[in-house]
């Protein structure tokens, strides 16, 4: 639908998008945190041990970062193994011990044998105890990487339900939308017939009374009907459109009622510029015009201005006695779309003397 600015739905639609790019910023939190860790133990290294060189420092940093990030491919294989067999949502703590053990299982040993491997070409403070030092801390390490994994599986968990939650929030709104643009041209198509049986009447009188007059109706009506063609696809339009239209739609009403229907029109040019629901003041003017009556004595006055960042529309009461039980459906057909184009709300001010409404614009 064009010119639809739906905040509710864009809402939950960045939900959706902000939920994918969470998870995928935890798929790069393990390899963030063994990177922070390496440079760690570079750093203390470096001051324990100056007097290796930094060519072999580097060395070492790429090694044990390579190997820490070896340590969670083999934990994320182990993962997957264990996912069709122990699967998290069954038995969490069984599903972590198993991953753990079977991890320090495999990684022990690698680590014994690499301490075996480079005993022989370490320094002479790389005593049994450093060595057992450095294997608990690794096997730590790849502990807290198996914590990490069971995380991040039940943090993707949550972040499913609340995606498939916002999906279903995104249908619901678009739904929604569907049926309330579904009245609202419903409502439209209510209005025109009726115009128009009104609209007949009024021109088989004044071609007989005055054809001059009826040739002005004439044009005036054209214009009215070739506003409704250009624009019939759109729900939004510039209030400067809707003025224009509006104008030959009062000359029309004019016309038709002479004195007894006064309206006034006075609109800012920044209001101009802004947005509004196509025939909204035709649709308000003719309520007004069904709910009230028109006499001499006592004219119907429309009055139409804007004022921060509402248009207002306001009539004097004098209600007719057959319709002042009306149910105001168009009311809430257009306060139902407005909805659905802005935060802001539809206004409605009603004393015993004036009904008033204020439109958002758009």
């Amino acid at each position: 639908m064009t010119g639809l600015k739906l905040f509710k739905l864009k809402s939950e639609e960045e939900l959706v998008t902000k939920t994918t790019g969470n998870t995928m910023k935890w798929r790069h939190a393990p390899y963030i945190v063994i990177l922070a860790f390496s440079i760690v133990i570079t750093v203390v290294r470096f001051f324990m041990i100056p007097e290796w060189s930094i060519a072999i420092q580097i060395l070492l940093f790429f090694l044990q970062f390579l190997l820490l990030v070896g340590i969670w491919g083999m934990i994320n294989l182990l993962g997957n193994f264990f996912d069709s067999r122990v699967p998290f949502n069954t038995n969490p703590a069984r599903r972590i011990v198993l991953q753990i053990a079977s991890s320090v299982a495999i990684v022990l040993p690698v680590m014994i044998g690499i301490s075996i491997l480079v005993r022989p070409y370490a320094p002479s403070f790389v005593n049994a105890k450093f060595i057992t030092l450095i294997i608990i801390l690794i096997i730590v390490v790849t502990v807290l990487l198996n914590f990490v994994l069971a995380a991040y599986y039940f943090f993707s968990q949550w972040q499913k339900s609340v995606q498939e939650k916002a999906e279903l929030q995104v249908k619901a709104a678009e739904m929604e939308k569907e049926r309330s643009m579904l009245q609202y041209h419903h409502l439209k198509n209510q209005v025109n017939p009726h115009f128009l049986f009104n609209t007949f009447s009024s021109l088989d009188g004044l071609i007989q009374t005055d054809p001059d007059l009826a040739s002005d109706f004439v044009r005036h009506l054209s214009k009215v009907y070739r506003y409704v063609l250009e624009h019939k696809e759109n729900e939004v339009v510039s209030l400067q459109t809707e003025v224009d239209f509006i104008q030959h739609y009062i000359s029309l009403l004019n016309i038709r009622y002479k004195n007894v229907l006064e309206i006034r029109i006075n609109i800012s040019p920044v209001a101009m510029e802004k947005g509004i629901v196509m025939v909204t003041l035709q649709m308000l003017i003719d309520n007004a015009i069904k709910h009230n009556s028109l006499e001499t004595e006592a004219p119907l006055t429309i009055r139409i201005w804007d004022q921060e960042g509402y248009l207002h529309v306001s009539n004097n009461k004098q209600l007719r006695r057959q319709i002042e039980s009306s149910n105001r459906q168009g009311l809430e057909q257009l306060k139902e779309l407005y909805h659905y184009l802005t935060t802001q709300e539809v206004l409605v001010r009603e004393t015993p003397e004036n009904f008033e409404i204020n439109l958002p614009l758009l």
